[in-house]
C-alpha cells in the first residue's frame, strides 16, 4: 500500500498491537483492513494459529494455513518472547508507541508478567486495551477454560439450533469467536473515540459467552417477560411462516413470510403451476398462527417442496423478485464464490502471498465512498517484519541478531 493510500484509509494513524489467538484474530483483521497499523506479535517460531487447517494443498506448514492467511491480512508480523525479561522490556516500548492492544490470554496471565492493563497504563495512559476471553475478566467463571463450542452452548445459541426432536446443535464454523471479535472491534473503536475526547484510555472486557447471548433475537426477552421457552424448530423461524428450507430441482430454496399479503403472493404464484390449489388457498391460512400449527405445517410443507421441484433455485429467486416475494436460493459455497452480484461489487479481492501465490479472499461486508477498504498486504510470514518494526524502536540489526540468538525474538 502506498503512503498516500495509507493516509486515505479510514483508520490511518492508528497503531494496534495484536496478541490475539482465534478468539480475536477477526477483530484485529477488521482494524487492519480499515487501515490501522496492526502489528501481530507471535512467539518465536510462530503462533499456534498457524497450525490450524485448512492448509494450502493439504500440506501442514506454518506458512500455509489458509485460516491464518485470511485472518491476518494487512498486518505486520514480528516475533517476541513475552516471558523473557528483555522481551518484556521491548514489549513495553512497543506498547508505549501504540494506541490499542488486543489480547486473548487467560485473565491474569499478562498481570503475572508485569504486562497487565494497570502496568501498561502507567506507561501509556491513553492506551486502549481490549481483552477477549471465554467468560470475561470477572465473575465466578473468570478463570474457566472455554472454546467456541463452549460459548455457543453456554450462551444459549446451541439450545435454539437444531431439529425439534433432536439435541442442541452447534452451527457451522467458529461463529462465537467471530461474534466476539466483531463486538470487540466496535467496542475498541468506541473506546478510541472516547479517548480522543477525554485523553483517557480504557480496558475493554469482551466475553465470548456474552457475545453469543447478545444475538439470541427474541428468545431471551420471551423468557424474561413471558416465562416461555422458545423451542428448537429446525430451519423454521418462530415468528414467521413459512420460514424454512425447501427442496427444488438443483438444491434448496427458502422464504420468510410474516404477513397475509406476502403469503397470498406466494400462494398465487404456486397455484398457477397447479400445485396445492385446494389446500393452499384456504382462507384460514392467511392467519400466521394458523399456518404455523403442526397439523397445518404437515400439509403445507410437502406442497412447497413439490412446487420447488418444478424449478431451479436461481429461477425461483429471480422470479420471486419480479413478484415481490422474498425467496432465495440456499447457496452452496461454490455459488457464493461465483455470485455475479458479489463480483460486481468487488467483494472478493486477490492478494499475492509469498508461499501461497495469488488467492481470492473474502472482503468486508461494508464499503466507504470516501476512503478505500481493501486488504493491503498478505498475512505476514513468521517474523517477516522484525527488522522493520524493531528498527522503528531504535534496535539495530546487530542487536536484533543477538536477541534472536538468545531466544528473545
Amino acid at each position: 500500500m502506498t503512503e498516500q493510500a495509507k493516509r486515505e484509509t479510514t483508520l490511518a494513524g492508528l497503531r494496534v498491537i495484536d496478541l490475539a489467538d482465534e478468539k480475536g484474530l477477526y477483530c484485529t483483521k477488521l482494524l487492519a483492513d480499515l487501515g490501522a497499523d496492526v502489528i501481530k506479535v507471535e512467539k518465536p517460531g510462530g503462533d499456534a494459529t498457524r497450525q490450524i487447517a485448512p492448509f494450502w494443498h493439504d500440506e501442514p506448514h506454518p506458512e500455509k494455513s489458509l485460516y491464518f492467511a485470511y485472518l491476518n491480512t494487512s498486518k505486520r508480523g514480528i516475533t517476541l518472547n513475552l516471558e523473557h525479561p528483555r522481551g518484556q522490556q521491548i514489549f513495553k516500548h512497543l506498547v508505549n508507541k501504540a494506541d490499542v492492544l488486543v489480547e486473548t490470554f487467560s485473565p491474569g496471565y499478562l498481570d503475572s508478567l508485569g504486562l497487565g492493563y494497570l502496568d501498561l497504563k502507567m506507561l501509556n495512559r491513553a492506551l486502549v486495551m481490549t481483552s477477549i476471553t471465554p467468560f470475561g475478566q470477572s465473575g465466578p467463571h473468570r478463570d474457566y477454560k472455554g472454546s467456541d463450542i463452549v460459548a455457543s452452548a453456554m450462551g444459549g445459541l446451541m439450545y435454539q439450533t437444531g431439529e425439534a426432536d433432536g439435541p442442541p446443535t452447534v452451527g457451522h464454523g467458529w461463529q462465537a469467536y467471530n461474534m466476539a471479535s466483531s463486538f470487540a472491534a466496535i467496542a475498541t473503536l468506541a473506546a478510541v473515540h472516547y479517548r480522543r475526547v477525554s485523553g483517557q484510555g480504557d480496558h475493554v472486557d469482551v466475553s465470548v459467552q456474552e457475545s453469543v447471548a447478545s444475538i439470541l433475537e427474541s428468545t431471551l426477552p420471551v423468557f424474561v417477560y413471558e416465562g416461555r421457552i422458545v423451542r428448537r424448530r429446525g430451519s423454521q423461524h418462530p415468528l414467521a411462516y413459512p420460514s424454512r428450507i425447501f427442496t427444488c430441482k438443483d438444491g434448496y430454496w427458502t422464504t420468510n413470510l410474516n404477513n397475509a399479503a406476502l403469503w397470498n403472493l406466494l400462494v398465487a404464484w404456486i397455484v398457477a403451476d397447479g400445485v396445492g390449489v385446494e389446500e393452499l388457498t384456504k382462507p384460514e391460512y392467511e392467519d400466521l398462527a394458523t399456518r404455523r400449527l403442526p397439523e397445518n405445517d404437515r400439509k403445507i410443507t410437502p406442497l412447497l417442496n413439490e412446487w420447488g421441484m418444478l424449478h431451479t433455485k436461481e429461477w425461483i429467486f429471480h422470479e420471486g423478485q419480479k413478484r415481490r416475494v422474498p425467496v432465495a436460493p440456499a447457496s452452496t459455497i461454490e455459488d457464493v464464490v461465483h455470485d455475479h452480484h458479489l463480483e460486481a461489487r468487488g467483494y472478493f479481492t486477490e492478494i499475492e502471498h509469498t508461499e501461497l501465490g495469488t488467492l481470492k479472499y473474502p472482503g468486508a461486508p461494508y464499503k466507504f465512498h470516501g476512503t478505500p477498504l481493501r486488504a493491503g498486504r498478505p498475512a505476514p510470514l513468521v517474523g517477516q517484519h522484525n527488522q522493520e518494526v524493531y528498527n522503528e524502536l531504535g534496535i539495530s540489526k546487530k542487536e536484533l541478531d543477538n536477541l534472536a540468538k538468545s531466544g528473545v525474538v
